[in-house]
């Protein structure tokens, strides 16, 4: 419902106005949903905060300048241009930032092994478009999407289950994290530790790895590590052989020291299978997963960090995204975080076990090796992008229709 007001207020406005209301009703938005931001960069926050309610602008702006037909077509293209905004403001603009959209507002749902988080968008931005122009069908339509969100999606209970310990303390050198993990080393098949758990992928961080995978597990854990001159956070994967693969981490967190970006998303094979090794920031992106799912991962084991100053709030927020990432392509997720969420999700987008925030702990669980593919992977995933390329052509025709005029 948050989207609907501004859809009101912006409907017949001047495009200055709607401009001006899009960032108003932004600005409100990220500032109290993200407010967790001023703990980590006080005042230079309130600028993040305009830079994404300036998307909240131009997505009005443009939704104003619309040419008016039926009902249908101008909610169709009321919802192109804010998921193209949308879109291009989370995984293509420099700072991208996949949070607080309609999609990622609502829980992992029915449709989201089909749209994905830009499908739901969509469909959220048509049904409430179409409510103000015509409140039988837009109700009709808006009742369709709360109905396949009320509803629980189900995952298949695991047949060859992989046993996986998760290690969840912030700040813990390797030594307190192994003395941790002795607790359940011999009842797991997979050890997973939190994001920068190694300063360095040295060689005594592989013989640790080693150590803790023992006979017969496979152990995860990042680490900075140079190549060929360049840094990057890099998740390996270590079985008793030594390492059996690495992925550098595509999406470093802005305005940390986190690396140069990778730029592949492949997968490790184990013993237990095809496993992804995303790391944190990673998941927050719609892209790495689903194409290390493209490329055969049947489960994913994921380090990743968020600081306890940071607050629950954002912990919370971070950890629906994982749960998204997991619905989207129907694979289970296990996460291992620094303080929170350190979380157990299954191939529908459920949490099956997790750790409190801000406590260290470990969490011994079951996952799921699956090999199917959604609808999402097979192509419900291209609704963000070519809602993007069909804002950018309908902004191209709006610039051409006035030069025109103008000449």
């Amino acid at each position: 419902m948050a989207w609907v007001p501004l859809l009101w207020a912006i409907k017949g406005a001047a495009p200055r106005g709607a401009f001006y209301l899009g960032f108003f009703h932004g600005l409100v938005l990220f500032g109290v949903t993200l407010s967790w931001m001023w703990n980590i960069f006080a005042w230079v926050s309130v600028v993040l905060w305009a830079m994404l309610a300036l998307f909240t602008a131009i997505a009005s702006l443009f939704i104003v300048k619309l040419p008016e037909k039926g009902r249908f077509e101008t909610s169709a293209w009321v919802a192109m241009v804010w998921t193209g905004v949308e879109y291009f403001r989370a995984e293509v603009f420099a700072l991208t930032f996949p949070w607080i959209t309609p999609g990622t507002g609502l829980p992992p749902n029915q449709m989201t092994p089909f749209l994905g988080v830009y499908g739901v968008s969509f469909l959220v931005i048509f049904g409430g478009a179409l409510l103000l122009r015509s409140w039988r069908e837009g109700s009709l339509l808006l009742v369709f999407v709360g109905v396949a969100v009320l509803i629980v999606p189900e995952a298949p209970e695991s047949v060859a289950p992989i046993r996986v310990g998760l290690v969840q303390d912030e700040g813990a050198g390797r030594e307190k994290l192994a003395r941790a993990s002795q607790g359940f080393l011999e009842e797991v098949d997979a050890v997973v530790w939190p994001e920068y758990s190694f300063a360095a992928i040295d060689d005594e961080a592989i013989e640790l790895g080693k150590e803790m995978a023992g006979d017969e597990r496979i152990f995860v854990a990042s680490g900075m590590e140079t190549r060929d001159g360049v840094e990057g956070n890099t998740a390996i994967t270590v079985s008793k052989e030594g390492v059996l693969g690495c992925h550098v981490k595509n999406h470093p967190v802005h305005f940390f020291s986190d690396g140069v970006a990778g730029t592949t998303a492949g997968v490790v094979e184990t013993q237990f299978g095809k496993v992804g090794t995303p790391i944190c920031f990673d998941c927050d992106h719609q892209d790495v997963i689903r194409k290390m799912t493209g490329n055969g991962a049947e489960f994913f084991l994921i380090p990743s960090l968020d600081a306890e100053h940071w607050s629950a709030r954002q912990h919370e927020q971070h950890g629906m995204l994982f749960r998204h990432r997991a619905a989207e392509n129907g694979r289970w997720l296990a996460v291992a975080s620094s303080s929170g969420v350190t979380q157990i999700i299954d191939a529908a987008g459920m949490v099956r076990k997790r750790l409190p925030l801000m406590e260290a702990g470990t969490l011994v669980g079951e996952i799921s090796s699956v090999s199917e593919r959604t609808f999402f992977q097979w192509g419900g995933w291209l609704i963000g992008p070519v809602s993007m390329f069909g804002t950018g052509l309908a902004i191209l025709w709006l610039i051409g229709r006035k030069f025109r005029k103008s000449s």
